[in-house]
């Protein structure tokens, strides 16, 4: 009897973790997807040419840190966004990935979000990757481009 319940609570909290990790996930793609991009203006918001490129290939497990941190480098946050480790052992780390659809015209934006978390019992990794596409800006206010 106390096996299968043993898994029961395991398989739980294996699924509230994906679950933090997926609303992590989601909320960083809003946070995005608000923000301006550009292909040659000077960052107004945030800067695709750092973030930019080919989509990283997967080298060990396919889920490897993107290019660019939403809250620094290798800065872990909680299920609730925030850096406060005492609220809880999982540590999540949010990354993304900004990738020109159309490279001769650069109108589509394909914006990638990914939340990475080391089981706490296991030492495994896992994660959640969201994508979604969206038109670029065209900001230039100094006619630069």
């Amino acid at each position: 009897l106390w096996s299968p319940h043993g898994a029961a609570i395991t398989s739980n909290a294996n699924a509230y973790r994906l679950g933090v990790a997926t609303i992590l996930a989601q909320d960083s793609m809003e946070e995005l997807y608000d923000e301006t991009f550009t292909i040659s203006y000077p960052n107004p918001d945030l800067d695709t040419t750092l973030c930019g490129g080919v989509f990283p290939p997967a080298v060990l497990d396919g889920l490897e840190s993107l290019p660019c941190s939403l809250d620094g480098t290798g800065v872990r946050v909680n299920g609730l966004g925030n850096t406060d480790s005492s609220l809880g052992p999982v540590m999540f780390l949010r990354s993304y990935h900004v990738e020109y659809t159309d490279s001769a015209s650069a109108d589509r934006l394909l914006l990638r979000v990914r939340v990475t978390y080391d089981d706490p019992h296991t030492g495994k990794r896992h994660g959640v990757t969201i994508g979604v596409t969206r038109m670029s800006d065209h900001y230039d206010p100094l006619n630069l481009g």
